[in-house]
């Protein structure tokens, strides 16, 4: 596995999940990161190099990265290497020594951006370039199937795409063994607090919101530089805010909440919504790539991207209707019961290993 590890986002809970998953099934798993320990992996299997972190999500790795896990790879008869695009320099760089390394999977988290002209500019480069480096892996994954036909329209062959959407620990994650009365809604946001998830657009709303009905409360879990664009909101009450917390802790607030919001202008299946529909929350959320198709009617409400109105009349909806959110509650945990639990998620991403050793 190639890839960072530890930091506060999707990325790191979903490769950490996957050896977690592997491991578990028997696999020998060996992970070439930044960070110098990886859970559940023994010290002799983890692999450091030297990196700059850019910012709490991307790294400017040295250059003998690629030497040493072209070295540890033959040392340690390692079959398939699984990068995570998104993570570091050194994605960008193995495809070009393709002959001194085992076959490589990668998996590609990028999404598109729908929000000012300058995210689109900034993530559409983003997403530009790694498209063009994952041209040059044996097997592309993709996070978000609503890329799957995009990728085939830019050239990248049907057959060497998988589509392998997030997946939950549904045993973690889970509802309350029961939810006590109180006298507020608590509504519930987990992810960076960053324009590009909406969160100034969410506390804009809430702010409006919990004037006309002040039984109301958002609290955040997360990290970023929009924290002290809230303080005087902070300090008042009207907003409880965690701050980055681990990630085994996440369930316990959210079965705190009774709706959980995430006004992203980044499309694609956020792992911070499935986890929240697996503690059986419904969920209001922007109608942007894959949540269009993950998230029914009957499961939450979808509303237009940068529509603060929209937001509001969605959060009224669901403060004001109890049965409501606990029916759409009850229906988001079958989903992800059914379709989101990471075995499911392993076995296809086994089937993809098997294939490019083949």
């Amino acid at each position: 596995m190639v890839s960072k590890f530890g930091s506060p986002d999707g990325l790191c809970v979903r490769v950490q999940a996957v050896v977690n998953g592997l491991t578990q099934n028997g696999h020998e798993v060996h992970a070439f990161t930044q960070a110098k320990r990886v859970d559940g992996l023994p010290t002799e299997r983890v692999h450091s190099f030297p990196a700059i972190a850019l910012n709490p999500h991307f790294y400017l790795d040295a250059p003998t990265a690629v030497r040493l896990i072209a070295q540890r790879s033959i040392e340690h008869d390692i079959e398939v290497l699984h990068v995570q695009m998104n993570s570091s320099s050194t994605e960008f760089l193995l495809p070009r020594f393709r002959g001194a390394l085992p076959p490589m999977v990668v998996t590609f988290h990028l999404a598109y951006a729908q929000g000012s002209s300058l995210t689109n500019t900034l993530f559409g480069i983003a997403w530009r370039a790694s498209l063009s480096a994952v041209r040059r892996y044996d097997h592309i994954v993709l996070v978000d199937p609503g890329q799957r036909d995009i990728f085939i329209v830019e050239g990248v062959p049907e057959e060497k795409l998988t589509v392998i959407s997030n997946g939950v620990d549904t045993d973690l994650f889970s509802p309350p063994r029961e939810r006590h009365d109180r006298d507020h809604v608590e509504f519930v946001y987990v992810g960076r607090l960053s324009v590009d998830k909406g969160v100034k657009l969410l506390v804009e709303a809430f702010r409006e919101y919990h004037e006309e009905n002040p039984n109301t409360r958002l609290t955040l879990v997360g990290d970023g530089m929009l924290k002290f664009w809230m303080l005087d909101e902070i300090r008042s009450g009207m907003i409880r805010w965690f701050g980055s917390i681990r990630h085994e802790q996440v369930p316990e607030v959210l079965r705190t909440g009774d709706v959980f919001v995430i006004p992203q202008n980044i499309g694609g299946l956020g792992l911070s919504v499935i986890e929240a529909m697996s503690c059986g929350l419904p969920v209001v959320t922007t109608a942007i790539g894959e949540t269009c198709r993950l998230l029914g009617e009957d499961e939450g409400v979808l509303v237009e991207a940068n529509n603060r109105q929209a937001l509001v009349d969605a959060m009224r909806l669901l403060a004001e209707d109890q049965q409501l959110r606990q029916s759409m509650g009850k229906k988001c945990r079958e989903k992800v019961l059914r379709d989101y639990s990471w075995s499911r998620q392993i076995g296809l991403l086994e089937e993809v290993y098997r294939r490019v050793a083949d």
